[in-house]
């Protein structure tokens, strides 16, 4: 059972201190041969189960045989990999991100603070002005629909609003999918919590979600482990 509660927005950058020799690529062409000079891409956060990332990736491969796909922490938050860049700053090795995948809200920032470089896709003038930095520097790249998932097995009556979730039945069943301190997905569901409560977006919602999680965690519903799909299908986070 899916309930819409809002969109998540995601954003690719290139990582300033990842160990690419080209500091702003004019062409995929400049990109891929400064990759197969040094060998290596180095990934992070791109879970194999998440948005095609893992034929993607295994694309990737099979077109560039002679580069090394170097895999970090494929369940890091956007915080975490904000964190993964500044921890590698004078590293140039497997390390060190090449390329984020983070939140939209996490771009203007790793901008701010000298973390990325620009880089312009070939469909960027197709990408709206609102969803990419005019530079380049940042872009976003899909866009998602929040949801509640539901064992079925386990929830026999599926809540359908938020309001909902605080009631006795949904006592231990209910989780975020990550820690709203560092993952983009997590901060959008706090954000939607606010909202459906009739906050004004902005401030007062983000601080009217966190309010309705401390009561679903005083009501002892709230389950502090990150939802995945194996959390779900085990029960440990039946919502």
């Amino acid at each position: 059972m899916f309930k819409f509660t809002g969109k998540v927005l995601s954003l690719s950058a290139a990582a300033l201190f990842a160990s690419t020799v080209i500091s702003s690529a004019d062409s995929l062409d400049d990109l891929v041969k400064a990759a197969k000079a040094e060998g290596q891409l180095t990934t992070i956060a791109l879970p194999h189960d998440w948005c095609g990332y893992g034929d993607v990736i295994a694309g990737f491969k099979a077109k560039y045989p002679e580069i090394t796909v170097n895999e970090l922490n494929p369940d890091a938050g956007s915080g975490d990999e904000i964190e993964a860049i500044k921890a590698n700053k004078d590293n140039k090795g497997p390390q060190a991100p090449d390329v984020i995948d983070v939140g939209l809200s996490f771009g203007p920032t790793a901008k701010a603070d000298g973390l990325i470089q620009p880089y312009k896709v070939s469909t960027w003038d197709s990408i709206p002005d609102s969803a990419k930095d005019a530079e380049g520097f940042w872009y976003g790249d899909y866009y998602g629909v929040l949801s509640f998932m539901v064992n079925k097995d386990l929830v026999k009556e599926s809540p359908s609003d938020w309001a909902d979730l605080l009631k006795p039945e949904f006592a231990n069943a209910v989780a975020l999918a990550g820690d709203p301190r560092a993952s983009n997905q997590a901060i959008q569901a706090v954000y939607a919590a606010g909202l459906s409560g009739g906050a004004a977006a902005g401030e007062a919602a983000g601080t009217a979600g966190l309010d309705f999680f401390k009561k679903l965690n005083a009501a002892g519903n709230f389950v502090p482990v990150v939802g995945k799909p194996a959390t779900l299908a085990q029960g440990q986070t039946p919502i």
